[in-house]
């Protein structure tokens, strides 16, 4: 009868013990470190093929994110926690949660975990997600604290505001991309472009916005582009500007800078204008002889203003200021650096 009774009081027992002991099956990745296994959802999508990711502020980690699926977005990801213990971890996991399902407009992710967060300090909830998705989906991401890697075919990615790493590439129709203090990275993307971060490295490779206007933002960190066709509007800050392998479109593009060095390899000019300013630093241009373009060159006074390699027709000669013609002058090119800067324009030949 007493080991009836104990057989019954271990049932019992087992029923009352957290439920989360058996399902989330924690390891220990590293010290301070825990994790679940990895985790799968699979979501069919509708028409619309929209994927769109929410994430609680109060949550980290990594979101990848990758084309060339069927008609369905496959979720693999795992929850972890930063934590003293294993209980502690156990605690902060519990009380995070992942949910994928069916919209109207698509599929739609859910990373969720309270407000206030349980985890003080260095502590931290923390998920890793992997998504693929069907080729020219919408990517749409609100996940402030996630870095993230997308890799399309996508017809659009929008991601209105981030604090985490960016690393895009092959958008076929819009891309719209914030960050902070973070590294952006673009390859392959056409169509309505906008990029921002700041104090961080900004790239690209193989921008077309021969529809748009692409637009490129960063204050206190580098902006290099490499390969773009189509205007363009680029600010930056504290930081240098090259845009190379650059054929502007026929409208105007504005490239302004201050506090960095500025290098533009034109190898192409088409009807339009290409505006360029700099303040306290030197502009650099490089544009082929076969140009036909009106240069307006300007400094302030003390600084230089040099053109070399190019057949050029005087227009206009001051002080501080140049005017020339190339070819039939069809285009213009303005370029000004005050604050000291010097302005230097010199031929590209084929194949340099």
């Amino acid at each position: 009868m007493k080991w009836l009774l104990l057989l019954l009081l271990v049932v019992v027992c087992s029923f009352t013990v957290s439920p989360s002991l058996f399902s989330q099956e924690i390891s220990r990745e590293a010290p301070g470190l825990f994790s679940t296994r990895m985790l799968e959802d699979t979501v069919p999508m509708v028409a619309a093929k929209k994927l769109m990711i929410r994430s609680a502020a109060t949550l980290q980690g990594t979101i990848r994110i990758r084309a060339g699926g069927d008609d369905t977005v496959v979720l693999s990801y795992r929850k972890k926690a930063k934590a003293d213990t294993r209980s502690q971890a156990i605690d902060y996991i519990d009380v995070i949660a992942v949910d994928a399902a069916r919209s109207p407009q698509g599929v739609k992710v859910e990373l969720r975990a309270p407000n206030p967060a349980p985890w003080p300090g260095n502590n931290a909830g923390l998920i890793e997600a992997e998504l693929v998705v069907p080729n020219n989906c919408v990517v749409e991401i609100d996940a402030l604290y996630f870095n993230l890697t997308a890799e399309g075919p996508f017809e659009a990615v929008l991601v209105p505001s981030s604090l985490g790493q960016l690393d895009v590439r092959n958008v076929t129709e819009r891309l719209t991309v914030t960050s902070a203090n973070r590294k952006v990275t673009l390859e392959n993307v056409k169509g309505a472009v906008s990029a921002r971060t700041s104090n961080s490295l900004l790239t690209g490779q193989e921008i077309g916005s021969t529809a748009h206007q692409a637009h490129f933002e960063n204050e206190g960190g580098p902006i290099e582009i490499n390969g773009l066709v189509g205007d363009v509007n680029i600010r930056n800050s504290f930081g240098r500007i090259q845009l190379l392998k650059f054929e502007p479109g026929g409208g105007q593009t504005m490239i302004r800078g201050a506090s960095g060095p500025i290098l533009v390899e034109l190898t192409r000019l088409n009807d339009g204008q290409v505006i360029v300013s700099n303040e306290f630093e030197d502009v650099e241009i490089e544009l082929p002889r076969n140009s036909s373009a009106r240069l307006s060159l300007a400094v302030d006074e003390g600084a230089r203003i040099e053109v070399t390699g190019l057949p050029v027709r005087t227009d206009l000669v001051q002080s501080n200021r140049l005017n020339l013609v190339v070819g039939d002058g069809k285009a213009l090119l303005s370029v000004s650096a005050t604050g000291k800067g010097n302005v230097y324009i010199r031929a590209k030949e084929k194949g340099e």
